[in-house]
């Protein structure tokens, strides 16, 4: 009996934490506008189902990320509305029928998505049961469920909607091979990860990380086996992954049907792997050698030796992670006075300036800042707890810690990488490494929860609906602007998500929409999401071309992109005041997003941003 009020009390958390994203996010499915999207509603997703009904398959390649789960889930929207005749009226003057038209047809190209992501959720627990206690797995659902972050990228279509999906089950489903030795974990892990790849190609961050955990896995065996054989049968297990991604990205992305060239391109030869594919090649090629050649002399050698120091090796990286943490956390709480983190979000591809190691500093500092501020102060709490059982002796030679420095390398690891590549891992670019994150927190909360002199006053079901409603406090305090949360603990000057996907731009467009005659007013704004929804002239850019001469009513201007138009603006200054119009708070409207008075969308007075001398 004890045991089925056990499952019942997991499965009615479960069910809770799906119902709260249900309950909140499918009415936020027709309330937004949002960046990026139209390339998509009104050109990919039609652009490969057409090519699929047409048996064009080379036209099935739609998009260079390369996006193509994205075009098959969205596309059940097709079902419901074919979107373009609706595809020139973003900058046009809108009836209330398109307008509710084009609600409408967010909504049906948005909901696959959105519940794709919902019911694929229980994934995290049910694999995560299979590698920890049921209190870490559980906990760790939780966070992720409830992640605003995680939540809010779901509900727009854009391929890092999917990603944080797949990429993370690719690698717990490989963790539970290693730890469990069934085979159809390793399966679900090969196809998890084509559809990552077929979903954008930085998944392919996958084929290096699971070449070298069979490695890892050998250095922190009490009992290790031989070696040889072990090997072989590793690198077996490596090709079936890789063939079952290869496999799974073949048979759904017809374009490769045509040119196989489209495979290599997606998968091992895509632009993320372009200046890390020859140290790769040449790792992989000198391991296979050494193995099949010589018996393993070197390779055995360098797994003794790293073996040997495998504990001065976590707490190195680990280590590592929490003094880069450590100083961003007192970078920011001092104005930012040696880095601006803010500034390096604000051009996440810029070119850098000083010297190689600053650059480097600057972004993996930057990076850390999206993602410790990303997560809520509970789950801050427990990621510091668990990257400190690696320091801990009664820890360190444990699965926990083990998986801990695991996922802890694979972060540095991934922002290495884009900082080779010469990018910042803004929210959106690193959204894959929160749920790695907000595992770790779990293992450092379960740690400390389960802790005899806890357990003995606060029952479990306590700790559970404790962490629950801290995390929907999280949530609920960003509403609706879910992807734009930033954790309570950052001073409100400072905000994460500088390249946002449109918050506010919904609300600013209603706010337009519901002054007098809204179809007869015209107005310039720096996002075209704004244009999406407002039911008069709507103009973006900054060219002559675009907006001499034009009448302006109002100009809608947005903190996301402020540093992009103080970029191109040039000789648009002579028409409209840019300087003025983002640094002014005269304004007729403003939206402030999860209440941090320098993240914003406002819309200012014409009249206020003409140049002197002009009218």
């Amino acid at each position: 009996m004890k045991i089925f009020w056990k499952k019942l009390g997991v499965l009615f958390v479960i069910l809770f934490v799906l119902g709260t994203n249900l309950f909140l996010g499918i009415p936020r499915l027709s309330t937004f506008s949002s960046v990026d999207e139209p390339y998509w509603t009104y050109g990919r997703t039609s652009k490969f189902w057409d090519s699929i009904k047409a048996h064009k398959w080379k036209s099935t390649s739609v998009n260079d990320k390369p996006g193509i789960t994205v075009a098959i889930l969205s596309g059940i929207g097709l079902a419901s509305f074919d979107p373009m005749p609706y595809k020139s009226l973003r900058g046009n003057i809108k009836t209330d029928e398109q307008l509710s038209d084009v609600h409408a047809i967010n909504y049906a190209f948005r909901l696959p998505i959105f519940l794709f992501c919902t019911l694929l959720l229980p994934l995290f627990y049910l694999f995560l049961r299979k590698l920890f206690d049921e209190t870490t797995a559980l906990i760790a659902f939780i966070f992720i469920g409830l992640s605003p972050i995680t939540f809010g990228i779901s509900l727009i279509i854009n391929p890092d909607s999917l990603l944080w999906i797949f990429l993370p089950l690719s690698v717990l489903s490989y963790l539970v091979f290693q730890k469990n030795a069934e085979k159809k974990y390793l399966f679900a892990s090969g196809i998890l990860l084509g559809l990552a790849l077929l979903t954008k190609y930085v998944a392919n961050i996958l084929y290096i990380f699971f070449f070298f955990l069979p490695f890892l896995e050998y250095m922190f065996a009490k009992e290790k086996p031989t070696l040889t054989p072990y090997l072989k049968k590793s690198f077996f297990q490596y090709l079936v992954i890789v063939a079952l991604s290869m496999i799974t990205f073949f048979i759904l992305y017809p374009a490769t049907w045509v040119n196989p060239n489209t495979l290599l391109k997606g998968t091992f030869l895509s632009k993320a792997f372009e200046t890390t594919w020859p140290i790769f090649a040449g790792l992989f090629s000198f391991i296979v050698i050494d193995i099949f050649l010589f018996k393993n002399k070197i390779t055995f050698t360098l797994l003794h030796f790293f073996g040997t120091y495998k504990t001065i090796l976590m707490k190195f990286l680990v280590g590592l992670f929490l003094l880069i943490s450590l100083f961003v956390i007192v970078n920011t709480f001092t104005d930012m006075k040696v880095l601006d983190h803010m500034a390096t979000l604000a051009s996440p591809k810029g070119e850098g300036k000083g010297s190689v190691f600053l650059i480097y500093a600057d972004r993996l500092t930057a990076d850390t800042f999206s993602l410790i501020f990303g997560i809520s102060p509970i789950a801050l709490l427990g990621l510091f707890s668990g990257l400190l059982l690696v320091f801990r002796r009664k820890m360190v030679d444990t699965y926990e810690a083990k998986i801990v420095f695991y996922f802890t390398s694979f972060i540095l690891f991934y922002y290495l990488a884009s900082t080779v590549n010469h990018v910042v891992a803004t929210v959106r670019y690193q959204i894959t490494l929160y749920p790695f994150a907000l595992i770790i927190s779990a293992i450092g909360l379960s740690y400390i929860l389960t802790h005899e002199k806890i357990q003995r006053y606060i029952p479990k079901y306590v700790t559970y609906l404790t962490i629950f409603l801290l995390s929907l406090w999280s949530l609920l305090a960003v509403r609706p602007f879910y992807f734009a949360y930033t954790s309570a603990l950052l001073p409100e000057q400072y905000f994460i998500n500088l390249k946002d996907m449109g918050d506010g731009s919904y609300e600013a467009a209603e706010y337009l929409n519901n002054l007098p005659n809204p179809e007869k007013l015209t107005v310039w704004s720096d996002k075209g999401a704004v244009c999406a929804v407002f039911k008069g002239r709507c103009i973006i850019g900054f060219t002559n071309k675009r907006i001499k001469g034009v009448p302006f009513d109002y100009v809608v201007v947005s903190s996301g992109r402020k540093s992009r138009s103080m970029k191109m603006s040039g000789s648009a200054h002579d028409i409209i005041n840019f300087t003025k119009a983002y640094e002014t708070e005269d304004t007729v409207y403003k939206v402030t997003i999860d209440g941090r008075p320098n993240n914003y969308v406002k819309i200012v007075d014409m009249d206020n941003l003409r140049p002197e001398g002009k009218k």
